[in-house]
């Protein structure tokens, strides 16, 4: 007995001594016997445990492969009756899985998941913060139980994610709350429901329902979505829980080897056009590998518009899917209408190589073809865009690029435009794209037709484009016209794109063989050379110069700010005698000599258009005119032009000051001040105010002449010597001295007048002579006649009244009253002489002017 007792003894002090042994060194033997049960290459390794306050403290525990750890476990706590365990913190990072090595080893005995469940004991693990990478936004705390109501529950509380799921006594998985924010999109997700678990974990559920709440942001709307099952067939559906519509409608049947969507429906309402279509889907092979699966399946989308009914189809034929060499084959097909817009489409296609990064290529026939009306005033007749031969992948297009465009645009015209080229891997900012462009435009708004070509090319982050050739065979708007206008580069155009060496340089040339203003102004042939330089073509100044055969050049400069161009042009001084082509010939105007100046600042934007102001100066000018000679011209003309109206005059009027004009009759010390708009309206007349000049002795002056006239224009005399006006008017007949005032209301665009209710009336005493000659011949034909006229070939006169009307047609009517007598005459007998007259003063004014014109021919041209 003793004997027994002492093997009995020293057995059990061996087990102690060992037990210490083991516990002693459990940190070093442990992780050992974990790796034969871990993955390769995952390693355990875990610090000394400690015992305080009745439980098993470890500080850290970790699985860790190639220096990455996977699972960190912080401040882990243990306590044996009743089994509960207490981590502070569970660090797990998803990355390191990559580590794992694949193996062949399979395990053919399913687990019962019924006996599992059961076999667990009562126990509580909380884990007061889990971070698992690379979704830290989801972190919270973990509450993962056994008790006697529920064989397993399970919480989880965080800020984002919460989530409170158990399984019950009939082996039911029931989630019971399961909220998630994702703050990406902000957008919270809610599901409920239940899930009767399989009895072997190579089973599937028998049956189950879940339900999910969410809420879209734009459009906003809430949606429930259902998933429901039983046996081997089931429903998943969308509905909007506000209208209850079904949004989408997916029935599936499940077989052994086949998962199968038929007659699937959806609709979406919320677009600028309801859309609606079906979907079918086919798996067979399911329960193989992905790579031995064949997948097939359809979907369609229906719309309606002004034009009727479309359809569109994307079909997939029977595929199996290699995740890393891929041959899919789709094809999308139909038409879709929108509006007054119809969109052919026919793409068949192959998706190619890895599917983590595929290649997207179009077959033959693969082409995009619009058309329909765009708005009221823009027709698209068609844009064609052919695809056959183009692949579409990660690193961008490849293959030929090319583009068709033909629009119609009410005010502007017909436009019909091309592009060709070759891709090889571009996308923006990448690769390399090289194209051809060409096209021509009919636009009856400028009575002009259009033509473009050229080529460029854009190579990572650089644009260039090499030639630009385009113009009009000619261009008339408004008061402006050009012949055979043109725009070609003088040097490529380069844009530069990378921020850190961003740069936009080239230069342009614009020439035109005539600018025309007006019916008879022009310059000859016009040449606009530019130069751009900035960082972008929504940023550059622009500097040029405008030049013709005899004018400029007029140096420009000019900013663009992607909104608006803004510039100055300066215009050196220069002989007036350049800009005769300006003048237009039916005002019979030639330029003898003077001196110009001009600036101008302008604005040009798709809004306003082109919008001017500056101001002429012009010195010391000369001219010819049709019927005279004009010099000692100056003025200062401040000027703006917007939407083809001139406003002339700024703050003040412009003073126009003549020295002398010699017209038939000559006028000195010419003024004048002028302001307004031309053309000229009611709202904006043109006026010319404070007119008067020297001529015949006397002063004729002007208070205001207004276009259009509203009421008569008063010219008044002062002073005139009648003397000097018959010796203008070369009368033989007789000869009259004196001075006279008078007052002609002067109309420009009256029906029946020109002048109506004029008068002339003597200043001092007035002297009517006739020629004897003249009197001698009247008294041989009429003694009588002869005796009257004897009273006034010396005619003294006091008193004169003169009424003077002209008709529009010229017609010149006088009645004059003259009161005076003859001092040559022994007795001195008073004169009553009631006189009129009546004359085409055009007729006149042309006969008297033929000897002088003829002098100025002579002298202009001998």
């Amino acid at each position: 007995m003793k004997r027994a007792f002492r093997i009995l003894l020293c057995f059990l002090g061996g087990s102690i001594a060992l037990l210490i042994l083991l516990w002693i060194t459990i940190s070093h033997w442990a992780p050992v016997v974990a790796s034969y049960y871990l993955p390769k290459p995952f390693k355990l390794s875990f610090s000394e445990p400690r015992i305080s306050h009745g439980q098993l403290g470890i500080a850290n525990i970790s699985i860790t492969a190639n220096d990455c750890t996977l699972v960190q476990l912080n401040s882990t706590r243990l306590s044996i009756f009743p089994l509960h365990a207490i981590v502070d913190s569970l660090d797990v990072k998803t990355e390191c899985l990559s580590a794992l090595e694949p193996t062949n080893e399979t395990d053919n005995d399913p687990i019962n998941i019924a006996d599992v469940i059961d076999s667990i004991p009562v126990f509580s693990l909380v884990i007061n913060n889990a971070n698992i990478q690379p979704w830290s936004d989801y972190q919270g705390s973990i509450w993962l139980r056994k008790n006697q109501a529920n064989p397993l529950e399970f919480d989880f509380s965080g800020d984002n994610l919460r989530l409170s799921s158990l399984i019950n006594r009939e082996h039911q998985l029931v989630i019971q709350n399961f909220l998630a924010f994702l703050p990406e999109q902000k957008q919270t997700i809610e599901l409920f429901g239940d899930v009767q678990l399989p009895l072997m974990a190579n089973q599937l559920p028998e049956k189950g329902e879940l339900n999910a709440y969410f809420k879209l942001i734009n459009p906003e709307k809430f949606l429930q979505a259902k998933f429901s099952w039983l046996n081997d067939q089931g429903v998943f559906s969308v509905m909007d829980t506000d209208t209850k519509e079904e949004l989408l409608y997916l029935p599936w049947l499940l077989s052994p080897s086949r998962i199968q969507i038929a007659q699937g429906k959806w609709q979406w309402k919320e677009a600028d056009i309801p859309l609606q279509g079906g979907i079918s889907l086919q798996v067979d092979n399911w329960n193989n590998t992905l790579s031995e699966m064949v997948f097939s399946g359809r979907i369609n989308m229906l719309t309606q518009a002004k034009k009727g009914k479309a359809n569109i189809v994307l079909a997939v034929p029977s595929t199996q899917i290699n995740l890393l060499d891929a041959d899919i084959n789709f094809r999308l097909h139909g038409q879709v209408k929108y509006d007054d817009m119809v969109l052919d489409i026919n793409l068949p296609a192959k998706v190619s190589g890895q599917l983590a990064t595929p290649k997207v290529s179009f077959l033959s026939s693969s082409l995009l073809r619009a058309y329909g009306r765009l708005s009221e005033t823009l027709i698209l007749n068609e844009v064609r865009l052919p695809l056959a031969g183009t692949s579409l992948s990660e690193e961008g297009i490849s293959g030929r690029l090319q583009a068709i465009l033909k629009v119609k645009e009410q005010y502007w015209g017909d436009f019909d435009i091309h592009l060709d080229g070759k891709a090889n891997k571009f996308a923006l900012d990448k690769g390399k794209w090289i194209w051809n462009y060409w096209g021509n435009a009919n636009l009856p708004s400028l009575s002009a037709n259009w033509d473009i070509k050229g080529n460029g090319s854009w190579q990572d982050t650089l644009i260039t484009l090499n030639s630009l050739n385009t113009g009009f065979d000619q261009i008339q708007y408004g008061l402006l016209s050009m012949r055979a206008p043109r725009l070609q580069l003088s040097k490529p155009l380069v844009w530069q794109r990378d921020q850190n060496k961003a740069n936009f340089n080239g230069q342009l040339q614009l020439t035109s063989e005539r600018m025309q203003f007006g019916t008879e102004s022009y310059l000859p042939k016009v040449t606009l050379n530019a130069d751009l330089s900035g960082k972008s073509p929504a940023e550059f100044q622009l500097k040029g110069d405008l030049s013709t055969k005899d004018v400029g050049p007029i140096v420009i400069f000019g900013r663009w700010d992607g909104e608006r161009l803004r510039g100055e042009a300066r215009w050196p001084e220069q002989s007036v005698t350049a800009f005769q082509t300006l003048i237009p010939a039916d005002l019979g105007i030639e330029l003898k000599q003077g001196k110009l100046f001009s600036q101008a600042a302008f604005s040009i934007t798709p809004e306003d258009g082109f919008i001017a102001g500056g101001h002429w100066r012009v010195e010391n000018t000369s001219l010819w005119l049709k019927d005279g000679e004009l010099s000692g011209l100056d003025f200062v003309l401040p000027w703006r032009l917007k939407q083809s109206t001139w406003t002339l005059g700024g703050k003040g009027a412009v003073e126009l000051r003549i020295k002398k004009l010699n017209n038939l009759f000559e006028l000195t010390d010419i003024k004048a001040d002028l302001a307004g708009s031309y053309p000229p309206t009611e709202n904006r007349p043109l006026k010319l105010t404070n007119v008067g000049f020297k001529t015949l002795g006397g002063e004729v002056s002007m208070d205001l002449l207004r276009w259009p006239q509203t009421h008569a224009s008063s010219i008044k005399l002062r002073q005139i010597e009648l003397s000097q006006l018959f010796t203008i008017l070369k009368v033989s007949q007789f000869a009259v001295s004196g001075k006279v005032n008078g007052e002609l209301p002067f109309y420009l665009n009256n029906p029946e007048w020109i002048v109506k209710d004029g008068w002339l009336e003597n200043s001092g005493p007035l002297t009517l002579r006739l020629d004897t000659q003249f009197v001698d011949s009247i008294r041989e034909d009429n003694i009588s006649a002869g005796s009257a006229m004897g009273w006034l070939q010396y005619l003294e006169i006091k008193r004169s009244r003169t009424d003077v009307n002209v008709t529009n047609l010229g017609l010149l009517n006088m009645k004059t009253i003259l009161e005076g007598y003859n001092t040559q005459e022994k007795k001195k007998r008073e004169v009553h002489l009631h006189y009129q007259h009546e004359e085409n003063i055009f007729q006149l004014w042309r006969s008297l002017r033929f000897g002088s014109s003829l002098e100025e021919w002579l002298e202009k041209n001998l």
